[in-house]
């Protein structure tokens, strides 16, 4: 595989110096020039479906296909896949992905793989015309995008091919029999007629990763097994409307900016405008608009920070290294050793641009530094930069509220260029690296990843309840200063205040009889120091011994209490040391320290390198590591785990 991308890409790199692209994929196509041609003269007198048979073509070097005939020689898995799960009538429970992950292992990956098939010497006349008539027709019945321009057509609706392996047979002719004419309205919003289209076939469900590496290379496959992943079901999706003249695409980030890992998928193209949605069925599955903007987050699933976004296409674009002739392939990542891809963040986010002097002795071999972000347990790169003569370097239109690092890639191997350093919401950077002065770091766990049902408990005892302030502690003269709903993040939240009396008493007023809360500061100004001391009262009795009121206000995010009325609607009063005028509030729900018993609790922070700042083992509540330089980032390492980094500052954990 790494010698054919070498090589393809060295017949695209000539072709673009020495002849156009049509000719350079017909001599590719070797004895199937003839297939290709036939299609060409086939459309010599109607210029809008020859220059569609030529985008075809041109871009059709370096995409392959498996042949349907070896992908039947799965058949009999696929069959006790089916089996297993109409045992379970096709629920997924643990024990059915742990039968699915069983014969997997048994049977699954010893069968035969068969090679792939490059299209440009094995695609058809007769198919390559039917897919190119057919698309037409169906972009013209296409009452949302039959005014769009022809190159979206081309980009969107034409390609027969959306993921590479997958088979090229009549899966879109299918969809369109199945379908025609679905999208022929334009008084309906096409985001419901999507999802009619998708609500048919919301049995096709996610594998849960049961036998995550099972391939599906056809659309009947997946129909028939009705589990697959994100790519299976984003190119599905793809197939079917792009047969019915919708302009669709997969999108993906590559690793997420604030978790481990990486997601892909669908988005229709609509009068120029992206609109992403949830491959899978789900019921607020056009959320992607709103909670990839890298500025807000999802009520069940938290924050989402994306560095960059990028759409597969079939067109190839050549640029970077991997359009650079002097540029090793061994010394570009894997993301960018492919051409079928565009960056398309604008469409999600606003972005900036990173000018960044290296500080570290570049190799005069290197070209390129790449901007990382921290993935499961290391660092990824998701942008590329030229590195100028003076070492200076830009990465364009990066998301901002992320974590970067630049580094150097050789020979598979990535080394640091620079600092570490925080592109903030405003899109400054703050550099992160360790001071000389040291302090205590105070911990509850090693991620900030939580289930929907931890989420929802972080913010039980909190929604519905209401902050007051008052001049005197009768609070006979009292202001409503917020009150809170389930739109929390878990591991923090600000509130700015428009109050202007100043307060000498807070009052947390919850609308049940308990309150689990970690940390909550009150601020006069934007300034960094919180109001202190307070002195607090409460209804609340502690639900253990441990619990102390006072860790709610200790300054540190880590550590927390829950208390329990007898019945009661809990509160808390805080007295402050002198009538304080609240500019802002914050506050961190709370959430149980959770380690691993019986393993080494490794804190560590980064100095060009993952340094260890102490180990301890864990029996319950949290874990302070002494004497840890301040300003860098930090990870909290156990083995078997993927943890993620934060920064601490005044006692406050940020996750990234």
């Amino acid at each position: 595989m790494k010698q054919t991308t070498v090589y393809i890409l060295l017949l695209l790199l000539t072709a673009c110096q020495s002849k156009d692209r049509l000719d350079m994929a017909l001599e590719y196509a070797g004895d199937n020039r003839k297939e290709l041609e036939k299609v060409l003269e086939h459309y010599r007198g109607d210029e809008m479906k020859y220059r569609a048979a030529r985008f075809l073509i041109e871009n059709m070097v370096g995409h392959t296909g498996h042949d349907s005939t070896d992908v039947r020689k799965f058949q009999p898995f696929y069959d006790r896949h089916v089996a297993i799960s109409k045992k379970y009538n096709w629920e997924r429970p643990a024990e059915w992905q742990q039968e699915i992950d069983s014969i997997w292992k048994e049977s699954g990956q010893s069968l035969f793989f068969p090679k792939s098939r490059k299209d440009v010497q094995t695609m058809r006349a007769d198919r390559l015309i039917q897919e190119i008539d057919r698309s037409f027709k169906a972009w013209q019945e296409n009452a949302y995008t039959r005014n769009a321009p022809f190159e979206d057509f081309c980009r969107y609706i034409l390609p027969y091919r959306y993921a590479e392996g997958v088979c090229i047979d009549n899966s879109r002719d299918v969809f369109y029999q199945r379908h025609a004419h679905l999208f022929s309205d334009a008084g309906k919003d096409f985001r419901q007629v999507i999802d009619s289209l998708h609500e048919r076939s919301s049995d096709l469900m996610h594998n849960n990763w049961a036998a995550a590496s099972m391939p599906i290379y056809n659309a009947a496959t997946f129909e028939y097994v009705k589990r697959g992943s994100c790519d299976d079901k984003a190119w599905y999706n793809c197939l079917q409307l792009s047969a019915l003249g919708m302009a669709t695409a997969i999108d993906f980030v590559p690793e997420w900016g604030n978790r481990s890992g990486g997601h892909s998928w669908n988005c229709v193209i609509v009068n120029g405008e992206t609109h992403p949605f949830e491959p899978f069925w789900d019921a607020d599955r056009w959320k992607y608009k709103r909670i990839y903007n890298n500025e807000g987050f999802d009520l069940l699933w938290g924050r989402f920070r994306l560095p960059k976004v990028y759409r597969h296409t079939f067109e190839y674009y050549l640029d970077g290294p991997f359009a650079d002739p002097e540029v090793d392939r061994q010394d570009i990542p894997p993301l960018f050793r492919n051409p079928f891809m565009k960056d398309v963040s604008e469409a999600y986010f606003q972005t900036a641009d990173v000018k960044l002097s290296l500080r570290k002795s570049i190799p005069e071999d290197i070209k390129y530094a790449y901007l990382c972000v921290f993935g499961a347990k290391q660092w990824v790169p998701v942008q590329w930069g030229k590195i100028q003569r003076d070492g200076n370097v830009v990465f364009k239109g990066m998301g901002k509220d992320i974590v970067y690092l630049p580094m150097l890639y050789q020979n598979g191997n990535l080394t640091p260029a620079g600092s570490a350093f925080l592109l903030d919401k405003h899109g400054k950077q703050q550099i992160l690296e360790p001071h000389k002065e040291t302090a205590p770091i105070t911990v509850s766990t090693y991620t900030a990843y939580l289930f929907t049902d931890e989420v929802i408990e972080t913010k039980r005892t909190l929604n519905g309840a209401c902050l007051l302030g008052s001049p005197d502690k009768n609070f006979a003269h009292a202001d409503t200063l917020v009150c809170l709903n389930d739109s929390m993040e878990s591991w923090g939240n600000d509130i700015q205040t428009t109050s202007h009396t100043p307060y000498r008493y807070i009052r947390l007023e919850v609308p049940k009889d308990s309150l689990n809360l970690c940390e909550i500061s009150f601020f006069e100004h934007d300034g960094e120091e919180p109001i202190h001391p307070l002195k607090y009262s409460t209804n609340l009795r502690p639900l253990t011994s441990e619990d102390n009121p006072d860790r709610m206000t200790d300054g540190l995010s880590a550590t927390g209490w829950r208390g329990k009325t007898n019945g009661d609607k809990g509160f808390v009063c805080w007295e402050l040391p002198y009538p304080s005028l609240i500019k802002k509030i914050h506050y961190v729900p709370y959430w149980k320290p959770y380690f691993i018993q019986e393993k080494d609790i490794v804190l560590q922070y980064w100095d060009d390198a993952w340094i260890t700042a102490g180990t301890q083992r864990w029996e319950k509540g949290t874990l302070t590591f002494n004497d840890v330089p301040q300003g860098t980032i930090y990870r909290v390492r156990i083995e078997g785990t993927k943890d993620r980094i934060f920064t601490y500052k005044n006692g406050m954990i940020q996750w990234y």
